[in-house]
């Protein structure tokens, strides 16, 4: 074999092995193409449910709250006006009495003889009354014919005279007598609620005494004193003129009711150490809601603004950039719009500017939403309180938003 033709028997074999070689590498590739991961699409997000409404155009009325002392109108210690024994007491403690029922009684033995002495000398000095002016007719007939004297005439009417004047000084002490006695017994000035007992029956008491026998107190109609500050005194001034401004009263907390009732008393200075002034209201507590003493939380009606428009202040969102509610949009989408907010009242908030009628506003859920989240709408009445399925929609009040 020649040396010349070896180059051409190899070249065929050279070729075979770049193709070889060539269709491995495609094989590979297509292998990694085939088993590279793919990525899958995004899947839509899920609609967020919420409870959702409409505002609502609502009276907001506009009061004065400030801290109050519950009076009664009138507060009497019953005390005796003469010296005498407690013998009876007629009352148990803490019962209710009507004006002039019996509270105790002393012994009336002493003032009882004492009366029935100055009545016979009353008597006596009647008598003696009498026949003095007999004895004036007498002598003033015989002084007609010369059988007596004008001075005889003249000391008859003196007698008459005096003993007229000891008669009637014997009624008058009859008459202070009584007095005495009526005042053994003790009866309660007015319809109201009796203390606990301050004497026992059989102790001497005195008209010096410090306490007396019980402690009566009116308890209907019952008055709380309270203070404002003067800047609102102007207003109250103009609308009290009016009419009666309604004030209610809750307990120290707040969370429980205790009644209404109209204002009655402005007075007439303002303190200047505190800037406030004295305000006085009138309640019939019938149901004895109030008591006298009682601390008490009272909220002056000063004027009513009417027809606002409003949505439940849990639906406000409280973000560094103000103020905000959650509306949703025709799309179903929720909106993050702000507003401007007035005033709040009992659970409802007035919204100034930044919504319409026709809005529907997120009541709850919102801890939930983002701008663009598409939202599942239960449409609920625009109320103070929550539905009881607000818990479900994850629901904030007055939550912080991202700026």
């Amino acid at each position: 074999m020649k040396s010349a033709d070896l180059p051409n028997r190899e070249a065929p074999h050279a070729r075979r092995r770049v193709l070889l070689a060539a269709a491995f590498v495609i094989v590979i590739v297509i292998l990694g193409v085939s088993s590279w991961p793919k990525h899958r699409a995004a899947k839509p997000a899920a609609a967020v449910p919420v409870n959702a409404g409409h505002p609502v155009s609502r009276d907001f009325p506009i009061r004065v709250a400030a801290v109050g002392t519950v009076q009664a109108l009138n507060t009497v210690d019953v005390k005796v006006r003469v010296d005498g024994q407690l013998q009876r007491i007629a009352f148990a403690e803490g019962q209710d009495v009507k004006a002039g029922q019996l509270l105790a009684q002393l012994d009336q033995g002493p003032l009882t003889a004492q009366l029935h002495q100055a009545q016979a000398a009353q008597r006596k000095d009647q008598a003696s009354l009498d026949n003095a002016r007999l004895d004036l007719t007498r002598y003033s007939q015989l002084v007609g014919v010369g059988a007596a004297t004008t001075q005889a005439v003249d000391t008859a009417k003196a007698q008459v005279d005096e003993l007229s004047a000891t008669v009637a000084a014997d009624a008058a002490l009859v008459q202070s007598d009584r007095l005495q006695l009526g005042f053994t017994t003790l009866a309660a000035p007015f319809t109201g609620r009796v203390g606990a007992r301050e004497a026992d029956i059989g102790a001497i008491v005195h008209p010096t005494d410090t306490t007396g026998i019980v402690t009566v107190t009116q308890m209907e109609p019952i008055t709380v004193l309270f203070s404002v500050p003067q800047d609102v005194l102007p207003e109250v001034l103009a609308n009290q003129a009016k009419a009666p401004l309604g004030v209610n009263v809750t307990t120290r907390s707040g969370s429980t009711p205790l009644a209404d009732g109209t204002l009655v008393f402005i007075d007439s200075t303002v303190d200047p150490t505190t800037g406030q002034i004295r305000l006085k209201a009138s309640f019939t507590n019938q149901d004895r809601k109030l008591w006298p003493g009682e601390l008490v939380n009272a909220r002056v009606l000063v004027r009513t603004d009417t027809q606002r428009l409003a949505v439940p202040s849990r639906a406000v969102v409280n973000s560094q950039n103000g103020t905000q509610l959650y509306l949703i949009a025709a799309n179903g989408t929720a909106q993050l719009r702000p507003v401007q907010t007035g005033i709040t009242v009992d659970g409802m908030t007035e919204i100034r500017r930044g919504i319409a009628p026709a809005d529907l506003v997120v009541f709850d859920g919102q801890s939930r939403l983002n701008p663009g989240v598409p939202v599942t709408a239960t449409t609920v009445p625009a109320s103070a309180e929550a539905p009881p399925n607000a818990n479900l929609a994850g629901s904030q009040t007055d939550q912080d938003m991202p700026s």
